[in-house]
């Protein structure tokens, strides 16, 4: 009888860590949550470093998230950063993951391309020719203290709308 009671106490115990490994994962933030900065915003360039008419592809660093582990500061995505004039409200952002397949956008001499499967964008992100169901998605971005901050978005590819992923 002793030993059955500590054998069912061994188990008991054993079963804590167990039940924590299975249950950790529903209570694990979803990939889209807690990237960046607390509110939403991350940071991806000084303004200074974007010219004017020229565009400028930078990595965006956030927190990447699995079923069992949170790791800081990786590269979540790249966006290519826009600028029209001499005002901070004349940046636009646009993801750098082409809305097709997602394979990176590269930047050509007559505005964007997707090397993958030959989509052409128009200097402005619009869908000029190949296999793109829309234009390059566009991301809300902000200038505080001379920083370009950028709202992290994944979309979902493949398909006409804009519409976020998760």
């Amino acid at each position: 009888m002793v030993a059955g009671a500590a054998g069912a106490g061994a188990a008991a115990v054993a079963a804590v860590p167990v039940a924590g490994l299975v249950v950790a994962p529903a209570h694990t933030p979803s990939p889209h949550e807690g990237r960046g900065g607390g509110d939403g915003w991350t940071a991806v360039a000084r303004l200074d470093d974007v010219r004017v008419g020229e565009a400028l592809q930078v990595p965006v660093l956030g927190q990447e998230v699995d079923a069992w582990s949170v790791t800081p500061a990786r590269r979540i995505g790249a966006v290519w950063l826009l600028r029209s004039g001499e005002g901070a409200e004349t940046v636009k952002a646009l993801s750098a993951v082409c809305p097709h397949l997602g394979c990176l956008i590269e930047r050509q001499a007559a505005g964007f391309n997707c090397p993958c499967h030959t989509s052409a964008f128009a200097p402005d992100g619009r869908a000029l020719t190949g296999p793109s169901p829309r234009p390059m998605d566009p991301l809300e971005v902000r200038v505080r203290d001379g920083s370009v901050e950028v709202r992290w978005v994944r979309y979902r590819l493949g398909v006409a709308q804009c519409v976020a992923e998760g």
